[in-house]
Order: C-alpha cells, then structure tokens, then sequence
C-alpha cells in the first residue's frame, strides 16, 4: 500500500496533489492490482464452507453440541444451528434456506402437502430417539396413567382427574402447535390416526407448555425427557413403566419419538462430510437419548 500511495503522490500531512495529467496507465493497474491481493490470499487460503441446520426445538440442544464438537476437528466449516418447531425445518429445505433439517417426527399434514406440490425430494437420515412422557404438576397425587387413560385424557373423554386417582378437579390439557414434532409423534403413538386432540387443550410452544403445567396444579402435557432438564414437572410412569435407559432399550417402554435429520436428494459434499460425521459417533448420547433400534426407527 505504501507503493500505492507514493505512485498516487500522496505526502503525509498535505492534501493530494493535482498530477499535471492523468495517472499513467502502469499506476492504475497497480492500483486496481493491490486493492485485489488480499481477497486473492483469502479466497485462496480460506475457503468458505457452511452448514445451515434447521428445526425441532427437542432435537436443537443436541445437534449445538454436535455442531460444535464437527467445528473443533473441521475448522474450516461453520455450521449453525436454529430452531422452529420440525415443520419449519422441512420448510427449509424446500425453500433452499437450510441445508439439513433436523426433526423429531413427520411432517404434519398440511406441511407433507407442502412438500408433494414442490416436487423436492427429501431424504430421511435416522439418527437416535427420544423417549417421550406425561408430566404433570408436583402436587398431583397422579403417579402413573395407562396407555388407555392417556388416550382418553387427551382427547378430552376424560376430563377430571377424580377418574384416575387425583382431586375432583378438571384436567387442563396442553398441547403443542401442529407442525411440533413430539406433538405429531404423540398424536400418532397414544391417541392414533383416529382420534383428535380435545378442543379444550391449551395450545403452546414447549416452553410455555412447561411453565403453564409447572403453575397449574391440575395441568397435564407430555414432552421429551431430554427437554425436562431442571426437574420443572411430574414425569409420570405410563401402564407402571417409567421412561429410561433400560426400560427403553429393553422395549418395555415404547413412547419415544424419533430424531431424524432430513436432506435434499443431493447434499452438498459438506452436508455429506457432516453426515458421515455423526454416524462415526459411539451410540450413547445422554441419559434420554437412544440408540436406534433394529430397523431404524
């Protein structure tokens, strides 16, 4: 730069002179020569590579981790990792703003719909499961439902918890809004394809739904129990079997939600890079994550 100054006749201190003509042609090519140099080297040196992962709230503390564990022996890739609920990261990758999705179940109805009219073909990538549970208030008296209760209290047939065991006083459902993951997995494995959430159900992102039942002594939802890190509710025992590492991988407890990640037919060599990644990992992830049983699901 300091050539470049002196051929533009640049004096510390002083304003730039007026040249008697114009710069000479070896000047201005020097010029526009050095003012590129440093995005040479950089190109050169640096090549830009990224992974934009997107979806599940459930599943998002555990991709972070991965992520930054792929960054710490992959320097030279960036990988981010957001939210949206399961639905919003299919979206993503019809609308070509994510490069992997990662859910924690199907695709909602309206979301699969979405999908066949766009024509984009999505890949499934099995990954772990997440066991799911009930969870209530800690004042609930209520320590274990059956599968058969479950279903009837979630679709409003039962609808005081004086019929299971507990207080004479209304059960107040929460559930999570539709393109939620853990919501569509629970819809499908305790009420089935023909039953219907109870139009009474308070409808709330996780979050919400946590601190609503963490206030409402005679509220009820369900969650992952990976979600459920500082003991905020109740988790209760479905047909006497509590979730957990053996119960689960014994197949004595059968509620768990799938975690996926979902790509577009042709990954970028990147996304492929990550994916062969994750599956190099030993199969423990934490307490309530599990390896994939036979079949992959």
């Amino acid at each position: 730069m300091k050539l470049l100054a002196f051929l533009c006749g640049w004096q510390r201190g002083g304003a730039i002179p007026r040249p008697p003509g114009r710069l000479s042609a070896l000047t201005l090519w020097l010029a526009a020569f050095l003012s590129v140099l440093p995005t040479w080297g950089l190109a050169a040196d640096n090549p830009t590579r990224s992974v934009h992962i997107r979806g599940s709230t459930t599943f998002g503390a555990i991709v972070q981790s991965l992520a930054e564990q792929y960054m710490r022996s992959h320097p030279s890739t960036t990988v981010v990792v957001s939210g949206g609920g399961t639905s919003r990261g299919y979206i993503t990758l019809l609308d070509n703003t994510a490069d992997l999705a990662m859910v924690s179940g199907a695709p909602s109805e309206e979301t699969r719909d979405e999908i066949d009219r766009s024509g984009v073909k999505l890949v499934e990538v099995p990954f772990r499961r997440v066991a799911m549970a009930p969870a209530v208030h800690f004042s609930n008296p209520v320590n274990d439902l059956s599968a058969i209760q479950l279903r009837e209290i979630f679709t409003g047939r039962i609808n005081n918890w004086s019929s299971v065991g507990g207080k004479n006083a209304p059960i107040n459902v929460y559930i999570g809004p539709p393109g939620d993951g853990i919501t569509n997995t629970w819809h499908e494995k305790v009420l089935g394809d023909a039953e219907t959430f109870t139009p009474r159900a308070r409808n709330a992102e996780l979050e919400f739904r946590v601190a609503g039942v963490g206030a409402d002594p005679f509220g009820i939802t369900y969650l992952a129990t990976e979600s459920l890190k500082d003991g905020a509710l109740k988790i209760l025992s479905v047909n006497k079997v509590k979730a957990g590492a053996d119960s689960v991988l014994s197949g004595r407890y059968g509620l768990t939600a799938p975690l996926m990640f979902v790509s577009r037919e042709k990954p970028s060599p990147e996304v492929q890079k990550f994916l062969q990644f994750i599956h190099g990992l030993p199969a423990p992830i934490s307490n309530t994550v599990f390896a994939l049983p036979p079949g992959g699901r």
